[in-house]
């Protein structure tokens, strides 16, 4: 179990999200991005790159191959975020100059998405969609670099499930638990109540139980 983050009341049910302490690098999945970066102390990505030469001949093989490439940046100041877009302007006095800037590069190969959805040609409509997933596993990333993984656990020792990297999709997950839960209950109920017709069983017997 990790630390709570959050408690809901669903159909009298508790939802307890909790972090989850142990999560999975999300690059250690089947991703259509490649993640390249150059930072010293933390494992940013798929691809570290230890020089400038290293860095360029991965650009000019890119460029030439006509794949998407996008830059990587980040923001350490305690904790570590990364996005695709600078943090100019978008942080205290002075925090962009010392504690940002670019990490690296995201890449998704023209090939690798021709391949994935069936087109022939990597068309600015296709490139848009590439751009979407990389914000997508960029976003996802961030979340476990940040320990925004979450799971839940319902009424405290039922039914768990751990590894979401993003909060709403945990809730969301355990509410869907909690309807199959309330569905099976009052299909079970509806099971007995058929039986004790079948076997006429007085009413009054029928309230005690249901109460006990």
């Amino acid at each position: 179990m990790g630390t709570k983050a959050e408690t809901e009341i669903y159909k009298n049910h508790t939802i307890a999200i909790e972090y989850d302490e142990n999560p999975e690098s999300p690059r250690m999945w089947e991703n259509i991005c490649e993640f390249h970066h150059w930072h010293s102390r933390c494992k940013l990505g798929d691809i570290y790159h230890t020089d400038t030469e290293d860095i360029e001949k991965m650009l000019t093989i890119a460029n030439r191959q006509g794949d998407l490439v996008m830059p990587l940046y980040c923001y350490e100041h305690g904790n570590i975020t990364i996005s695709l877009n600078s943090f100019y302007g978008k942080l205290p006095q002075d925090h962009y100059e010392f504690d940002s800037g670019q990490v690296g590069f995201v890449i998704i190969r023209r090939k690798k998405m021709l391949e994935e959805f069936g087109k022939k040609t990597f068309t600015a409509k296709l490139k848009k969609r590439a751009r979407k997933i990389a914000e997508a596993e960029v976003e996802i990333f961030n979340n476990y670099l940040r320990g925004n993984v979450y799971g839940y656990i319902i009424d405290y020792d039922g039914d768990s499930c751990w590894g979401f990297y993003d909060i709403e999709d945990a809730i969301d997950e355990a509410k869907s638990t909690i309807d199959y839960i309330v569905k099976q209950e009052r299909k079970s109920h509806f099971e007995q109540l058929k039986i004790w017709i079948r076997n006429r069983v007085p009413f009054q017997y029928r309230i005690s139980a249901i109460t006990v």
